[in-house]
């Protein structure tokens, strides 16, 4: 047994198949969702499945792909459960129509005039279609400098694909209002082979008062929490017909930078300049963030661990556990044709709540940001959401024991062999931090504390892959926050208790000449969330959520042609909501073999 310094790092059996893996119908890829930099030149190529001698029972082919799987594929499907609207007619503003993506394009761009009105919600609509063969592409769109969504297109097909998502973007009313330019990119690439061109049509959907949904209030010290659709909060969201909104929204840019994700290389810092008003009473960093490059698949690299810490004027003041996603082309494409993983196609923010800090964040401040064992590059940017007005605020904290975290790595040799090590992981981390907020005479205390407990376990045989390799992979992430908010009028206690999963055990083998490879692949996401509040404004209030992900694809190229091509994927959600009305259910299953999905009960129907 040995410890492995946790600088040193293996090549995965995950990313080296990466490397070689190329198009099946789309492009099988999984070092693509590209934002910045990368380009074309991913050595990989597969050609579409095709479909050969017909498989009797109990008997065997040999280089001819099975009849029916993925000679067709459905649109893409994601589990998400469907936003809430109030039952009134909403405005609908266009922001891009149809603008399309080609080779190194440029962003489309759209000023627009948006309606006035006390709006109960406004909803982002995003609809897609790409045909060809293409890796995933990170898709981007921004009011201003500030980011309102992120996410992943999916691998098209010849035949062509349409795919749709909705946000909740209420949370960024602020800059929601008058003459806006607002940004949709993303970031493709053309060859002659990689000719997909994704399309992309978004709008916004706003949605007055109605049928018990309330106009949007500010948020307050003694209501802090806020619309929309994000993870690693300390307590949920305020419920769909009591939306809370912060009163101004400050992107967090990098010098120079207008309206894109900067770049997090390894062992640096991105950091960014904001002036912000002398009267703040909350704050929360909205943040997107997505590894790329190497750090894609960081949940199966060793070290494993990622933590993205947050400074402010190079004090740290939080740190985010990121989330394990894996793209449309990830580890195996077939495991995601049609369903795809877990919060891919609508990546969420996090949210770090900054307001024990609030009352020392007037002026000009520097926002930096660090991923810990970074191996390849993120993309991450955002805004901070804060509640200001009224006289100046000034502030102290009271205690802060927030400190960076590490992991520990022990690794075995299997048989004696260090070709076989078998590695664990583990970091644990727990903290406090309680702030105080003073305006106009009155003292608000504002006390976080999370705890973390995060896990890796793998398996490795031939980690070179000089030869036939194989990989098993098991992440996991526990973690428990809290936030208390006590003073004059507030009397507010939140909570989120949240854990995910993430299973990968895969292979890779080729012929000696690199001309005929097949890769074995299961992949399944767990991710769980439970959140309430009480106090405030509101009665008490809960919301939930279990969604479940399990997968395998199986692929095997042989000079080009793709001989074996067997998929099957299994998504579960549930997700519930009480005290905002008569509480809410969903729930939802999907069944999809070899491209086409073959079950999908949903609940309520």
């Amino acid at each position: 047994m040995r410890l492995v310094s946790l600088t040193a790092r293996r090549p995965v059996v995950i990313g080296v198949a990466a490397l070689m893996v190329g198009a099946l119908g789309g492009s099988i890829s999984a070092v693509a969702a590209t934002g910045h930099g990368a380009g074309p030149d991913h050595p990989r190529r597969v050609a579409p499945a095709v479909a050969g001698v017909a498989r009797a029972a109990g008997t065997r082919a040999s280089g001819a792909a099975t009849p029916g799987e993925f000679t067709t594929t459905a649109n893409p499907v994601a589990l998400d459960a469907p936003v809430r609207v109030p039952p009134t007619a909403p405005v609908v503003v266009t922001i891009a129509d149809h603008a399309a993506f080609g080779n190194g394009p440029p962003p489309a761009t759209s000023t627009v005039r948006l309606p006035q009105g006390r709006w109960a919600e406004v909803v982002l609509d995003v609809t897609g279609t790409e045909t060809g063969r293409q890796y995933d592409r990170l898709l981007e769109i921004f009011d201003g400098a500030s980011q309102i969504f992120l996410g992943v297109t999916p691998e098209p097909t010849p035949a062509g694909i349409t795919w749709h998502a909705q946000k909740d973007i209420t949370g960024y009313l602020p800059i929601l209002a008058g003459s806006r330019t607002f940004t949709t990119f993303v970031d493709n690439y053309l060859s002659s082979v990689d000719t997909g061109i994704p399309t992309i049509t978004a709008k916004l959907l706003f949605y007055r008062a109605a049928g018990g949904f309330r106009a949007a209030q500010p948020a307050s010290l003694a209501g802090p929490a806020l619309a929309g659709d994000a993870i690693n909060e300390a307590g949920p969201a305020t419920p769909v017909q009591h939306p809370g909104v912060p009163t101004q929204v400050v992107p967090v840019l990098p010098s120079g930078a207008s309206d894109t994700l900067g770049t997090v290389n390894a062992g640096q810092t991105l950091s960014a300049s904001v002036s912000l008003p002398d009267n703040v009473t909350t704050a929360t960093l909205d943040l997107y963030a997505v590894g790329q490059s190497t750090d894609e698949f960081w949940w199966s690299l060793e070290p494993a661990f990622r933590e993205i810490e947050v400074t402010i004027d190079g004090k740290l003041a939080g740190v985010v556990q990121p989330f394990p996603y894996v793209y449309t082309g990830g580890v195996n494409p077939l495991i995601w044709r049609p369903l795809s993983g877990i919060r891919t196609l609508d990546i969420p923010s996090y949210r770090l709540d900054l307001t024990p800090f609030a009352g020392l964040l007037s002026g000009t401040h520097t926002i930096g940001l660090t991923v810990v064992n970074n191996a390849g590059y993120w993309l991450a940017g955002g805004s901070l959401l804060l509640t200001a007005g009224g006289s100046p605020t000034t502030g102290r904290l009271v205690s802060d024991t927030l400190s960076p975290a590490a992991s520990q790595v022990t690794t075995t040799d299997a048989l004696g062999s260090a070709s076989q090590p078998v590695t664990s992981e583990s970091a644990n981390a727990a903290y406090a931090i309680s702030g105080q907020v003073t305006q106009g005479g009155r003292t608000w205390t504002d006390t976080l504390r999370q705890s973390l407990q995060f896990g890796d376990d793998q398996s490795d045989i031939n980690p070179s892959c000089s030869g036939p390799c194989y990989q098993w992979v098991h992440g996991e992430v526990t973690q428990s926050a809290s936030e208390t908010v006590s003073g004059p009028g507030a009397r507010v206690a939140r909570s989120d208790t949240s854990s995910w999963t993430i299973d990968a055990p895969n292979g890779y083998l080729q012929n000696a000449d690199g001309s005929d490879f097949f890769l074995p692949a299961a992949v399944s996401q767990q991710l769980t969330d439970v959140a309430s509040q009480s106090g405030g404004f509101l009665p008490p209030y809960r919301a939930s959520l279990s969604e479940s992900i399990i997968g395998y694809g199986a692929l095997e190229e042989d000079n080009g042609a793709a001989s074996i091509t067997d998929g099957d994927t299994t998504g579960t959600i549930t997700a519930q909501g009480s005290g905002d009305g008569p509480g809410t259910l969903y729930q939802r299953t999907v069944v999809a073999q070899g491209g086409v999905i073959v079950q999908d009960l949903i609940q309520p129907g």
